[in-house]
């Protein structure tokens, strides 16, 4: 059995990253009934563009100049500088040969030498089997190379067009209970006189959503890491739809967003949905979901699906996207490694 040369790829050589996205491809999409794979020129933006709060480190490993795997050490920069997020795939054609492994390693040895001591990672299983998806080769590969489970997610699908009667009367059940507050939508950029309560808004939500032990800082999103993380949105082909609740006073106290990617005409992905712990029970979850919803699909007819994933424990959003008509397709079991 060969082992794998692994070495850095280099984004700006495009025969060489599309090559490295083939792989990707094959692997991440291979035995999943829904799969949601960045496409080529998401993964061309990702790559090349500047960010501020994350640092993007692609690798491949060859075996005769050929693609076997592919690895990725996400590093965040701002927030949670202990914790490496990690990710690999292994060609089809080329699994049980050691190839993953090896690109774990160096993928570790990568973290380690960035001053991280906590690895995180995830695997997509089947929805049938259990949250850990023990038993299927993708977790198993984690927990026998030391990861530990953590928290499990469900991925549903919500089929397009929306079942626009039921969605308008939950829209209509949930008006009398936020008369005080007003809903605001806009495409893309962040309004500059809402940037600075948006960005404390949603640089909340990976601490205050479910993760399990292993925990997540408050995002600092700024003006500066807002700024470019749109620009690389932009450049990846990907439309960001979003709708924020504003108090009385001014204040974004809640919102919902929804991206739209031109290079997978079917998909539109739910992102975050958050509202302040101080302003909830007034159904501002649920109304900024369904005016965003109804919104985006005025605006992007002929998408099939919206897909969205949450913490199995994360009770109130699950019963927002059911009622609106979301059903559970896949897990994503998510685990830790502390090194």
């Amino acid at each position: 059995m060969r082992h794998p040369e692994i070495r850095p790829l280099d984004a700006s050589d495009e025969v060489a990253l599309q090559e490295w996205h083939a792989t990707y491809l094959l692997a991440d999409t291979a035995g999943r009934a829904h799969p949601t794979p960045w496409m080529l020129p998401e993964m061309r933006a990702d790559f090349r563009g500047q960010r501020t709060g994350d640092k993007v480190l692609p690798f491949g490993g060859y075996v005769d100049d050929q693609v076997v795997s592919c690895g990725i050490v996400e590093l965040h920069l701002l927030e949670n500088l202990k914790v490496a997020s990690v990710f690999v795939w292994a060609h089809p054609d080329h699994r049980r040969r050691g190839h993953g492994s090896a690109m774990l390693e160096h993928l570790t040895r990568t973290a380690r030498e960035a001053g991280r001591t906590t690895l995180s990672a995830e695997a997509a299983v089947p929805l049938t089997g259990p949250a850990d998806g023990e038993g299927h080769p993708h977790a198993d590969f984690l927990t026998g190379h030391g990861f530990g489970f953590d928290i499990g997610d469900v991925v549903r699908v919500l089929d397009l067009p929306p079942d626009e009667p039921r969605v308008r009367r939950l829209a209509e059940e949930a008006a009398p209970h936020h008369e005080g507050y007003t809903l605001r939508h806009f495409r893309g950029p962040v309004p500059e006189d809402i940037l600075v309560p948006f960005g404390d808004l949603a640089g909340s939500l990976m601490s205050q959503a479910p993760s399990g032990e292993l925990g997540r800082d408050v995002e600092v999103l700024d003006e500066e890491r807002i700024r470019a993380d749109e620009r690389v949105l932009a450049a990846s082909g990907r439309t960001k739809y979003t709708t924020v609740a504003v108090a009385a006073d001014g204040d974004v106290v809640a919102y919902s967003e929804l991206v739209v990617p031109q290079h997978d005409p079917e998909h539109v992905y739910q992102w975050g949905t958050l509202v302040q712990p101080e302003h909830r029970g007034h159904r501002l979850g649920m109304a900024t979901k369904v005016h965003n919803l109804l919104w985006m699909h005025e605006q992007e007819p002929g998408r099939t699906s919206v897909v969205t994933w949450n913490a199995e424990v994360n009770s109130l959003m699950i019963g927002v996207n059911e009622a609106l008509g979301f059903r559970p397709v896949e897990r994503i079991a998510e685990f830790h490694k502390v090194l």
